[in-house]
């Protein structure tokens, strides 16, 4: 599968329909959503979120959850504490006023949460072992040789394709206007908090089980350590400021 933060690439493109057609906060959390499964689980296992069922029951309300974290919890407080490049490019967003937008266009939101999901499991289906094109373009199936390794097409397309989503994503941010930031210093309490509630969720995990060799699991813990950790820390900061 490709890197889930490479998905909102896919979205991207909408954004230069009519700014009133799409809620850019449902597509690209619309996007990330189906991996969520993996990171509930702390392993990469996914029954629900990569089927069409899934998309109304499973990844659209966990998309309108996670809208209204990022929006009402997270945004703030990270956005604050970014490096100046993405500060200058971000601050602006502060300014949006999530649950009044979402009280006046709660369809598009949702429209727009459905898109993005569904491009998810659409990208998916070029990479996954059992993804739809995969099993029906017999091409994908096949391998190629690489330095003296054989190495399965769907693998390449996976790779690539999660490369070339993060320097469109790069681009993107890049190329957002910039504006001068008042305050330039990062709260190191905020990051050292953040750090430390991530290692230790990893280490919990790691002593309840979790083998180290099977990476990938290793990688979908660190992960959801890193996500529940940006939601717990603005509170934590909050309260002790």
């Amino acid at each position: 599968m490709p890197f889930t933060f490479s998905h909102p690439a896919i979205v991207l493109p909408l954004t230069f329909l009519p700014r009133q057609w799409f809620s850019l906060t449902g597509l690209v959390i619309g996007s990330l959503t189906p991996d969520f499964e993996y990171f509930l689980r702390m392993r990469i296992k996914s029954n629900y979120s990569h089927t069409i069922d899934g998309l109304f029951w499973f990844d659209l309300p966990l998309g309108m959850l996670l809208a209204f974290l990022f929006h009402n919890n997270v945004r703030d407080r990270l956005f604050d504490n970014l490096p100046t490049f993405l500060k200058s490019r971000f601050l602006t967003f502060k300014q949006f006023d999530w649950n009044r937008h979402f009280k006046r266009n709660s369809l598009i939101v949702t429209i727009s949460i459905l898109i993005g999901a569904a491009s998810h499991i659409f990208w998916d289906s070029f990479s996954h072992d059992h993804g739809y094109f995969v099993q029906t373009i017999p091409a994908l199936q096949n391998s190629v040789y690489f330095l003296g390794r054989q190495i399965p097409i769907l693998k390449i397309l996976q790779h690539s394709s999660t490369l070339l989503g993060g320097l469109v994503i790069a681009f993107a941010i890049y190329k957002l206007p910039t504006y001068k930031t008042e305050n330039e210093n990062i709260n190191l309490k905020y990051w050292a908090i953040l750090v430390g509630l991530t290692l230790t969720i990893i280490s919990v995990r790691l002593l309840s089980g979790l083998d180290f060799k099977q990476y990938g699991n290793v990688i979908v813990t660190a992960i959801s350590a890193g996500l529940i950790s940006l939601t717990i820390t603005p509170w934590l900061t909050r309260t002790k400021e």
